[in-house]
């Protein structure tokens, strides 16, 4: 079962299909050696997502030797782009799918079968994608000695990392920090633009080496920067590229692409930037198109309104096929477009036959990471970091004899009218004319192409020799400086500390930029005399729960101004932390705004949110669909048609409930006004059906009847071809899926693994949820805790006893403990405390909220329990009689009883493994 160092060229030939590049293969040997992570100075198109092989290859050569670990179990590969986390995602999965299905005795079969040694599970890597949602948090991993590859964006991360994750519970907060910040490898790319996270980090980890437990000191977080100008600390050791990359065959290539650049001022040809952009990238494509060696070109641009207003533009024409992509998008919507064959076509290759020629509009969101290769580029004026990354996209491989590129200046020269970046973008533009050459017509841009200045990274670093760069980029923000006491304060998460130091500083640096909140939208938020029914939008946002896939990110000033002023310019770009192009002023006290809801963490409710103060950085507001402000490609920031209503289709759920019910259907499936109405008609005169309990009709006839109906109208409705953001190919599915379950009941306890649970509401008959039947086999429903097979577990269908459940959670706790070779007596503390983790629940009173408030049940129970069998819901419905008053504390309820309650006494350490 053995293999060393020497074998990484193979071991990634046999899962990617080609040898590493001379860098790669050194870079491993380095680590291995010295066990140091060097911070990463590699030319862009080089392949830094390879350093995810190079972690799980030597973490897995550790594993086999049995020699003592110094690879880190987890590695967390960080981007502010949002796209990139989706890239970076699917190269860790394409290396777990072959760790899976390597054959016994192969070299990849060997690496996979060491990965299995420090959890002892059948999974030899787990690959997760961390970019956002509400539900993230408390099932990401399932265990703390589990590989794992976690691709993910700077807030997400960072927040994490400081006990503040964004979006999680106070009890779930001390879990991920110990996962992103013990035994952890923070890998962070493109680090120029993440500086804040690297320094803080970097903080983190210093304070981590003091720790009174010296080996709680050596597994602190790892930091490791994938750029040549973010390195937190500019003494580090770097890892460059050699005469052997510039002399490799595939490498050589890409670093003397022939890439040439010209600039044009467009600035002149309309008062908006945005519009000016516009004009100019379309006279632009039309020069280069009969030029370039591949019928795909790039069109980058600094905000989403200018993407936007070029992708609107090009829209109108019918001899080119068009994409657009930006990272403020919902997460089902960007896995639909990321999957559209015009994306798979360039993330494979383009054709030089291609019938249309492919043009892409993006954002920023490009910039980094991104597997993609233009034949042509055109981009708004920059700074110059941001250039060179845009640059990295256009014959990324170096295969063209040449490339050509536009950078255009559409805003007014005043530096400070450039959007994002300022008088960097001004100084860019400035040092360019020195060597590139400058038109400002569409006419002589032909003959400009040809002699434009040759930029690769070759010929860069000449370039920049003798030129001072920092006025050429935007300024480095300023950091605050991580204070231990600051840090203390964080580990304190129920209670949250009053007042509490916002995370956000450290993580995009000191300046005027709001936080992001997640934004949803739902199409069944009723009106009671043209107001909203707020008592209704909770109870049907608390009977279906937001999801990842339906929320995007949004910053908070940027959601505001949208509620209130919905018809002003936006300005968002696709850059975590990038300063607001408007100054923030004084929010006005009484400002108007369209009313939303706003879910309150603390009190664990949904509230209504009237004012824009109640808009606040990282929380879940949700929005009626008829407001707009998103479509197919993401935030739109203005209004428009409703947004798709997605919460019946949460990623990666069997059981998710569907709402029959004429809003969410019609957007859904593209009903028409009669259309609609016809579907309200037939769910309404089902509900009252079933509302009646007549026993001429069985309830299973009626459901049948009804999703025959509606797939009837489905089928009328979908004629035309499929579109981009339309999902009635998958409500079909869904309807259809339905109508196979051969039995339904209305009864609050009718479900089971083949009977559908139908709910009704008796105040709005023409609303139906039906909820599938249970999972079959061995597939059961969990919730959130400890999967404990046969010992115990968090099923929804059985209870389990207190004792039992202490027990169980001390072995598995005490196992984990060993397998991540604590010593002794850590491993003691962990299984003691571990045993009494849940000993609060003895106390009679929570006893009888287990037994939905029953009393004379609860003191029946031949021993007090950990777990009831019943719904969360119901149980949570219970935890508030008189004797609980609302808004307790769980922490005092639970943990009310004292040490003697729990039966038995403390349990007697394990003694570990060897």
């Amino acid at each position: 079962m053995s293999f060393t160092p020497e074998d990484f060229p193979d071991f990634v030939e046999a899962v990617h299909g080609y040898r590493p590049f001379p860098w790669q293969d050194a870079y491993l040997k380095q680590v291995a050696q010295t066990g140091q992570w060097r911070d990463l100075d590699v030319p862009t198109g080089l392949g830094k997502t390879s350093l995810i092989d190079i972690w799980l290859f030597l973490l897995a050569w550790q594993c086999a030797t049995g020699l003592e670990r110094s690879v880190p179990l987890r590695l967390f590969f960080v981007v502010d782009r949002r796209l990139v986390v989706d890239q970076a995602h699917e190269h860790a999965r394409t290396v777990q799918h072959a760790l899976q299905g390597a054959s016994y005795g192969s070299l990849t079969g060997r690496v996979a079968q060491a990965l299995r040694e420090p959890s002892g599970e059948s999974t030899p890597l787990e690959a997760v994608r961390m970019r956002g949602g509400v539900d993230w948090a408390s099932r990401w991993l399932r265990s703390p000695v589990q590989p794992a590859v976690i691709t993910s964006t700077v807030d997400q991360y960072g927040s994490r990392l400081l006990f503040r994750g964004y979006h999680t519970s106070p009890r779930m907060r001390p879990i991920d920090a110990a996962l992103c910040g013990t035994d952890a490898l923070l890998a962070v790319d493109e680090a120029h633009i993440a500086l804040p996270l690297l320094t803080t980090a970097a903080d983190c980890t210093a304070y981590q080496q003091t720790a009174s437990h010296p080996d709680f000191g050596r597994r602190g977080v790892q930091v490791v920067s994938l750029s040549a100008t973010g390195a937190a600390n500019p003494a580090r050791p770097r890892h460059s590229i050699t005469r052997a990359d510039r002399q490799h065959p595939v490498a050589g290539n890409r670093l003397n692409a022939q890439r040439r650049l010209t600039l044009w001022d467009a600035s002149t040809l309309a008062k908006n930037s945005a519009l000016a952009f516009a004009q100019a990238a379309e006279q632009a494509m039309d020069v280069m198109l009969p030029l370039v060696a591949r019928p795909v070109l790039g069109v980058i641009a600094n905000t989403i309104r200018t993407a936007r207003a070029t992708f609107q533009r090009l829209s109108a024409r019918d001899d080119i096929d068009l994409v657009l992509l930006t990272g403020r998008c919902r997460g089902e919507d960007r896995e639909r477009l990321l999957n559209s064959r015009q994306m798979r076509e360039l993330f494979q290759g383009i054709s030089a036959d291609r019938d249309r020629p492919l043009v892409i509009v993006a954002t920023q969101t490009v910039e980094v990471g991104v597997d993609v290769s233009f034949a042509g580029l055109i981009s708004e004026n920059a700074a110059a970091a941001a250039l060179i990354q845009r640059l990295g996209r256009l014959d990324r491989t170096g295969a063209f004899l040449w490339a050509p590129a536009v950078v255009i200046r559409a805003a007014a020269p005043d530096p400070q009218d450039i959007p994002v970046y300022g008088p960097a973008a001004h100084a860019t533009w400035e040092w360019l004319t020195s060597y590139a050459p400058l038109t400002t017509c569409a006419e002589n841009l032909q003959h400009s192409l040809h002699k434009g200045l040759v930029i690769n990274p070759t010929t860069l670093p000449v370039l920049m020799a003798d030129t001072e760069t920092t006025s050429l980029n935007v300024p480095a923000p300023r950091i605050p400086v991580l204070h231990r006491t600051l840090l203390d304060s964080w580990t304190r998460t129920s209670p949250t500390p009053v007042p509490d130091q916002p995370t956000a500083p450290f993580l995009h640096g000191l300046s005027t930029t709001p936080e992001d909140v997640q934004v949803l939208w739902r199409s069944d938020l009723p009106t009671l005399g043209g107001r909203p029914d707020w008592e209704k939008w909770a109870a049907r946002m608390a009977q279906v729960g937001p999801h990842p896939g339906e929320t995007v990110a949004i910053p908070a000033r940027q959601l505001r101004r949208f509620l209130t002023q919905p018809t002003a310019d936006d300005t968002t770009s696709d850059l975590e932390g990038t300063p607001d192009a408007e100054a923030p002023t004084a929010a006005k006290k009484h400002q108007a705004m369209a009313p939303a809801l706003r879910y309150d963490d603390r009190d664990n409710q949904w509230i209504p949110a009237t004012g824009p103060r109640d808009i606040r950085p990282g929380s879940i507001v949700v929005l009626p669909s008829h407001y707009s402000g998103h479509d197919a490609y993401g935030w739109t920031g203005t209004p428009g048609a409703p947004v798709v209503d997605l919460a019946d289709f949460p990623p990666l759920a069997d059981s998710a409930p569907t709402r029959l019910d004429a809003g969410p259907l019609a957007l859904l499936g593209g009903f028409d006004e009669t259309t609609a109405h016809t579907a309200t008609a037939a769910i309404t005169r089902a509900s009252k059906k079933l509302l009646a309990g007549e026993d001429d009709e069985s309830i299973t006839d009626i459901i049948h009847q009804l999703l025959d109906r509606l797939l009837g109208l489905l089928a009328a409705a979908d004629s035309g071809p499929p579109t981009p953001g339309s999902y009635t190919i998958d409500l079909h599915q869904r309807l259809s899926w339905l109508r196979t379950i051969t039995a339904w009941d209305t009864a609050a306890d009718g479900r089971s693994a083949r009977t559908g649970h139908a709910i009704l509401d008796a105040t709005d008959p023409s609303r139906l949820l039906l909820i599938p039947a249970r999972p079959k086999g061995d597939r059961v429903e969990r919730t959130t805790g400890v999967n404990d097979e046969d010992t115990d577990g968090s099923s929804l269908t059985r209870p389990v006893g207190l004792a039992q459940h202490g027990k169980a959670v001390a072995a598995r706790a005490a196992d984990f403990a060993v397998r991540l070779e604590l010593p002794a007596s850590l491993v003691a503390a962990v299984e003691t405390g571990a045993h009494a983790h849940d000993c609060g629940k003895h106390h009679p009173r929570f006893q009888c909220m287990l037994c939905a408030g029953d009393r004379l049940l609860a003191e029946s129970l031949d021993e007090p329990l950990a777990k009831s069998g019943m719904d969360p819901a119901d149980i949570r419905a219970a935890a508030a009689p008189p004797a609980w008053p609302t808004g307790t504390p769980s922490y005092a309820t639970k943990h009310s009883a004292p040490w003697p309650c729990r039966t038995g006494s403390p349990p007697t350490p394990t003694t570990p493994r060897a």
